[in-house]
């Protein structure tokens, strides 16, 4: 399908609601629409010829995703270009540097959702002061290699953030100075070295500060760390904990857990050193514990014959390299 073919079926389409785009590489340029249409929801990918830029046309837009390739003429994704969209997935983007925000033109008051995979060009967010993506709830940063930074002011430009997801962003050091938007319910890290040592070890991130957060993972790290967590590192509000795949990991911090009153699930996979469940250390309301991949504590953990057993018994439901010991 060519340019001319799409022009004349969104003429004639007017009441068409969703569009797809994928390998069509005819396509140079997406048309200006020159009769009101209701299309809300555009995905489009492996155009590898189409200028980019055009997906600027449709304003009405509801939900967009775009990706992958070349994306040739999408250097820069302002968010505000359209005033209608609740969701913004990008991925694969190859020229993508800047995700951007200004008070100037259209409101971001409906974005819920923004996401972005694999475009290992993007730099930073720019966003202006004292602007707000008011509802944006949910942050994914996948494999974004350049990327040293998250936006500034993070607190206030994203208040109702709830959800967030780094992973492999190998570049990014630390959280924002002022810290994190205070309604995070999960956080999600992995894969990203800088990032993990700066919230392990050097406690930058203050989660003991974050009273909705209940679901927390931290996953593929080789920094050095004996021991997790810190007292105090994180918020008593907390049911949920992954920890999977710190290799270097070798012991959990009694008085780490101490304050953990809401923690009913402890997910723990793949740390080798790993060695073992100190007396005491978990707290009552614990009703999952789930370890796998993890030899050294399995062994002291084996029912009724680890010299750990004793210290997990209480917990209902315990599950060891997907066997659940009764």
């Amino acid at each position: 399908m060519d340019g001319s073919v799409l022009e004349q079926m969104l003429q004639q389409c007017t009441l068409l609601e969703e569009l797809r785009l994928h390998f069509c590489s005819e396509i140079r340029s997406l048309p200006e629409v020159r009769v009101p249409i209701k299309l809300k929801r555009f995905s489009i990918s492996f155009c590898e010829n189409l200028d980019y830029s055009d997906i600027f046309l449709y304003t009405s837009l509801e939900s967009l995703e775009i990706g992958s390739g070349k994306c040739y003429g999408l250097e820069s994704f302002p968010l505000g270009s359209f005033p209608m969209v609740k969701r913004v997935r990008i991925s694969r983007c190859e020229d993508l540097k800047f995700i951007s925000a200004a008070s100037e033109g259209a409101h971001h008051q409906h974005l819920n959702s923004l996401e972005i995979y694999f475009c290992q060009k993007l730099i930073s967010f720019q966003i202006e002061d004292g602007l707000a993506v008011t509802n944006l709830t949910q942050l994914k940063l996948v494999c974004c290699g350049s990327l040293k930074s998250l936006p500034e002011q993070m607190h206030s430009v994203f208040p109702s953030l709830v959800y967030l997801e780094i992973v492999s962003c190998r570049e990014i050091e630390r959280v924002p100075k002022e810290g994190l938007p205070s309604k995070l319910k999960e956080i999600r890290i992995g894969g990203s070295d800088k990032l993990i040592e700066s919230l392990i070890r050097k406690r930058e991130w203050s989660l003991h500060t974050l009273p909705s957060l209940t679901n927390l993972e931290i996953w593929g790290s080789e920094i050095e760390m004996e021991c997790f967590p810190d007292e105090h590192l994180l918020p008593s509000s907390l049911s949920s904990l992954w920890i999977r795949f710190l290799p270097n990991l070798e012991s959990l911090e009694y008085k780490g857990f101490q304050h953990l009153t809401s923690l009913c699930h402890l997910y723990i996979a793949g740390c080798p050193n790993l060695q073992s469940m100190p007396p005491n250390m978990l707290p009552p309301s614990l009703s999952c514990l789930s370890i796998e991949k993890c030899p050294l504590l399995k062994e002291h953990c084996e029912k009724d014959k680890g010299k750990d057993w004793p210290n997990i018994s209480h917990i209902p439901v315990i599950e060891i390299d997907g066997e659940v010991i009764i």
